[in-house]
């Protein structure tokens, strides 16, 4: 990684990982004093330029109020953006949203959905994990299984709370979502 002086240069240039790393330390107070209105400041630049870790950082900053005023509805924005990246943070986060009906209007459909695609752990395009199999896989893990992760638990909880047509529905959507988004090569 650059240095300080060297990523501030280029986070000014405009590259977003540079933006992204210098916000990172104005949050963490590891390499500057901390300040989360800097922080807002360059964790915005990178998410305006589609940076997803940016996009998630924000919304974390947004959703709590840190160097912002809280705003949840523009913390579920910056969620979504992340989440539709494949950002496995911000997919949980939204679906959590969903289902508290914070920012976004309640839905457990959607919280379905996006703890679908938390669960399923992929990412899009050149990030797809190696060894993904894809859709029979995808199709595979939205039944109710015994859950390995904290999202494919919560999935699996909503689907008890949801009637059959919800599910039936939130299934297919999770579905749709995955293939519009996460398969390469469509």
């Amino acid at each position: 990684m650059a240095s300080e002086p060297q990523q501030l240069t280029l986070a000014k240039r405009g590259n977003s990982d540079a933006q992204f790393n210098i916000a990172l330390n104005y949050q963490d107070g590891t390499e500057m004093p901390r300040d989360y209105e800097k922080a807002s400041y360059w964790y915005r630049k990178a998410a305006h330029q589609g940076h997803a870790p940016a996009q998630y950082s924000l919304a974390l900053l947004l959703g709590k109020g840190l160097g912002n005023k809280k705003d949840e509805r523009a913390a579920a924005d910056w969620y979504r953006m992340a989440a539709e990246q494949g950002h496995q943070a911000a997919q949980f986060s939204l679906a959590v949203l969903y289902e508290c009906g914070r920012g976004v209007p309640k839905n457990l459909v959607m919280a379905y959905v996006w703890f679908a695609l938390a669960g399923a752990g992929r990412t899009k395009g050149p990030y797809m994990r190696s060894g993904d199999s894809g859709l029979p896989a995808f199709r595979g893990s939205l039944g109710l299984s015994k859950g390995t992760t904290v999202a494919e638990g919560n999935r699996n909880r909503l689907a008890l709370l949801l009637d059959a047509p919800e599910c039936e529905r939130a299934k297919q959507l999770a579905e749709e979502y995955y293939v519009r988004h996460f398969l390469p090569f469509r």
